[in-house]
């Protein structure tokens, strides 16, 4: 498709694609340039005419003479293949080619997606009008695309509508040379592959990796990655980085997903920021409080807000409750009059996109608990103020109602609000050009798990029958047995299942479900069988059965077969290195850990999990490093942060070692004072400053002093003081600072510590430890108590209070052990001070 054409026309034919991309009206100047058929293809799939551009497109020119191949296999991509062989290979093709597949991905999302209702049947472009071929095609069609875009052993939802538009979508757009000589080919092939994902009932991994290698194509077409660029290039950079941003966050990788948010903000110029300010949430509330509020401003030029009034809108409902205000009254203050723009500003569309997709990381980031529904709510009042695009709006209600399901005066409308936005779909109150608009720069629920949400809410509202109803519609035949479970009605939900089976035997999901309800390895083994060993969920069902019961040998095998199917299980990876622990195969544990931390790098007990397969191996400087991202992510976790502990110490980082145990004293001293301080790996810490051991990076311990001192005095001891062990600890180090006066003041005290111990008179052993404790301190005061510190003894009566110290333990243990050889040592000690 490389053919000849000057500079001029495929500038032109660039700037239409850009212009699609970016919702952009056409530039007639610029369209005037181009070939009159493709001029109005693209104006066509502008203004939402998806139809017009399917029947006028040559792939599709003529179809009802050359249905041969789809008569006889239903195959679109067969189909497609040879009608794409058969074109010219010139750039005014492949304009009509890039036309036709968006113009099939844009009414496949329609039908599904977004409404209103599309009236042209895929089926209908090779039936000729002929009603019998037409319902003959159709069922073949939809078998044919029902396996074709599954993929990993992952199905395609059996009741999507109009599969064939997909189908065709996708072949026309991932065609390698409409992607070599086509501007914006990849990215809307990118789109279509995502949309395909969306019908899956789990991630695929084959699939995202194609995504991947798509969006760093049109990122190189796009040149994004460049240092300095124009206004048109920042746009298309707005939409590939926010778009991308979506999609890893639908796979879970959600640091990777908010950089890309991120990036997508930079380049539109949007700011934002979640503050305070004060106001009123209640009707009856006399003083104003602060309210978290998001103040947001998009870049001036070339705004696209939509402040037509009349134009269409979602039905949105008022809360109408006696005691909460629908919106939050802010105080007439200097700060919030100044604020105003900020707070109800109206936004370009796209970044109220990005500010949607913000609000759902926010979601994907935090525990799901209130605290994270407070700070949700503010992103989505902000885009709710100001209505520009009907599906923008829509996705916020969305988003509104799902904050509001668990509160009790907001769950009314809730449920009512999502009932209406699942209604609206078939509503022709606004064209599918605004609808689709920015379709692609929201993560919108396809109609059925819309309608499938709204079952769960009534699930959860206690309308068991009710969601029983939209369930059986949906023909999602787990949540109808769930249900009737639900309903104490376990005899009706096998009837389901057998009903089910007897109408298709084979089909390996259904012994799945049977497997999962009876609990019967046999039945996921069947399904296995089925599937000629391609049904991961088998697999992954067998395997958790066998976890369960602690066979992990065979736990192992049951996972590593599913992933090596479908790779993109985080969980399954998490179980398999779990059964790997279990079953000490180490290596198997330590690539599945090392799996799940590559699929999601905040799984803090995976790295915890990793490090301890490090451990196991002699790979400790690795089990350091794990161990330190488990510490980062799960901060209050005192168990990660003793691990941490005993690693650092065991390969001399002991400034980490430090550290660790600072931390680890913070977490435990209020609930577990006896536990808090390590004293074993205490004293090493001290010996590696006293002794000046080398640490990992060959620097001396003794830089590690003052690190050691804070930690002694402002962390141990401000807590605990009752430790013979710590005090002579600290009396050690103090000695080897030459703090003469703090080294015997921590040696008197840790004797202290124990002399009213009140088994020092019954237990020898306790008499044996005290005893030594005391002989120590003599022994400190006879070394320092001569010494000079600060111009004066350290102790000028150091005899007198050495003899005090003995003369006292002895006369406390006289009657009980003045016969042991501990007693003796205590009497010839208190001589030798009498003759010196």
């Amino acid at each position: 498709m490389a053919g000849t054409i000057d500079a001029g026309l495929q500038n032109s034919y660039k700037t239409v694609e850009k212009s699609l991309i970016l919702n952009k009206p056409l530039d007639q100047t610029v369209t005037s340039q181009i070939p009159a058929a493709v001029r109005q293809a693209f104006e066509d799939i502008v203004a939402g005419r998806y139809g017009n551009v399917i029947q006028n497109s040559p792939v599709f020119k003529d179809a009802h003479e050359d249905r041969a191949i789809i008569l006889e296999t239903g195959s679109v991509e067969e189909w497609i293949t040879k009608r794409l062989a058969s074109l010219a290979k010139d750039d005014e093709t492949s304009m009509h080619l890039l036309a036709t597949g968006i113009a099939c991905l844009n009414a496949f999302v329609q039908i599904n997606w977004t409404g209103p209702i599309f009236n042209l049947a895929f089926e209908s472009l090779f039936s000729a009008g002929d009603k019998e071929i037409e319902e003959t095609l159709k069922s073949k069609i939809q078998a044919s695309c029902l396996s074709s875009l599954s993929a990993d052993s992952e199905e395609v939802y059996h009741l999507t509508e109009q599969l064939g538009w997909l189908a065709a979508a996708r072949k026309i757009l991932l065609n390698d040379d409409l992607r070599h000589s086509r501007y914006t080919a990849a990215f809307w092939a990118q789109r279509a592959v995502f949309i395909q994902q969306q019908l899956l009932d789990e991630g695929s991994g084959s699939i995202q990796s194609l995504i991947i290698l798509l969006s760093a194509e049109s990122s190189s077409k796009f040149g994004i990655n460049n240092v300095d660029l124009d206004k048109e290039t920042l746009a298309l950079k707005v939409r590939h980085s926010l778009e991308m941003g979506l999609i890893l966050s639908f796979y879970g990788q959600d640091k990777e997903a908010f950089e890309k948010m991120t990036e997508s903000q930079k380049a539109s110029g949007f700011e934002w920021s979640l503050t305070g300010a004060l106001g009123r949430r209640t009707k009856f509330q006399t003083f104003d409080v602060s309210q978290l509020v998001v103040h947001a401003e998009s870049k001036k030029e070339d705004s696209t807000a939509n402040t037509d009034e009349e134009a269409p809108r979602p039905e949105t409902l008022e809360l109408d409750d006696d005691t909460i205000l629908d919106d939050v009254a802010y105080a007439k203050t200097e700060e919030n009059d100044k604020d105003e723009s900020k707070r109800h500003g109206n936004l370009n569309i796209i970044d109220q996109c990005l500010l949607l997709a913000f609000c759902l990381n926010v979601k994907n980031t935090n525990p799901d608990h209130g605290i994270t529904t407070e700070e949700m709510n503010p992103y989505v009042v902000r885009v709710l103020g100001n209505i520009n695009n009907w599906m923008v709006h829509t996705m916020a209600l969305l988003l509104r109602t799902r904050l509001e399901a668990h509160k009790t005066r907001t769950v009314e409308r809730s449920a009512l609000q999502l009932q209406a936005l699942v209604d609206q779909i078939k509503v022709d109150d606004s064209g599918p050009e605004e609808r689709l608009a920015y379709f692609y720069d929201l993560l919108l629920p396809s109609k059925w798990d819309m309608e499938r949400e709204l079952a769960g809410r009534f699930v959860s509202l206690g309308v068991v029958r009710s969601a029983l109803e939209i369930f059986e519609r949906l023909e999602m035949w787990e949540d109808v047995i769930s249900c009737y479970q639900m309903l104490e009605q376990p005899l009706k939900a096998k009837q389901v299942i057998e009903r089910l089976m007897a109408e298709n035997p084979n089909s390996a999901k259904l012994w799945c479900i049977l497997g999962d309800i009876e609990v019967s390895p046999e039945y996921w083994k069947k399904a296995w069988e089925l599937s000629n060993h391609t049904f991961a969920r088998a697999m992954r069902s067998l395997g958790s059965y066998y976890y369960k019961h602690e066979n992990f040998p065979e736990a192992i095998e049951c996972y590593k077969k599913a992933l090596d199917i479908n790779p993109l299980f985080e969980g399954s990876w998490y179980v398999l290195g779990c059964a790997g622990m279990q079953a000490e195969q180490w290596d198997v544990a330590m690539r599945a850990f090392q799996r799940v931390v590559a699929l999601d790098q905040e799984q803090a007990e995976a790295w915890n999990n990793l490090s301890s397969i490090y451990v196991r191996l002699g790979r400790k400087p690795d089990a350091f490093l794990a161990l330190k991202q488990a510490t980062r992510i799960k901060f209050d976790s005192w168990k990660m942060w003793q691990n941490l502990l005993y690693v650092s110490v065991d390969i001399g980082q002991f400034s980490d070692a430090i550290w660790a145990m600072q931390r680890i004293v913070d977490m435990r001293w209020d609930k577990e004072r006896e536990d808090a301080v390590d004293v074993p790996v205490l004293r090493l810490i001290v010996e590696s400053v006293i002794q000046n051991w080398k640490d990992a990076h060959d620097r001396d311990g003794s830089r590690l002093a003052g690190q050691v001192q804070r930690l002694l005095e402002d962390v141990i001891l401000a807590r605990i003081t009752s430790s013979p062990d710590i005090w002579s600890i600290c009396s050690k180090f103090y000695l080897w600072q030459e703090r003469y006066t703090d080294a015997l003041e921590a040696s008197l005290k840790a004797y202290r510590a124990v002399m009213h111990d009140v088994r020092i008179e019954t237990d020898e052993r306790v008499f044996d430890e005290v005893a030594n404790l005391a002989l120590d301190t003599v022994d400190m005061y006879e070394t320092l108590g001569e010494k000079k510190e600060n111009g004066a003894l350290v102790c000028a009566d150091w005899k007198y209070q050495a003899r005090l110290i003995v003369k006292g333990l002895m006369g406390k243990t006289r009657d009980n052990f003045e016969d042991t050889a501990t007693y003796e040592r205590l009497k010839e000690r208190l001589e030798d001070l009498k003759r010196s």
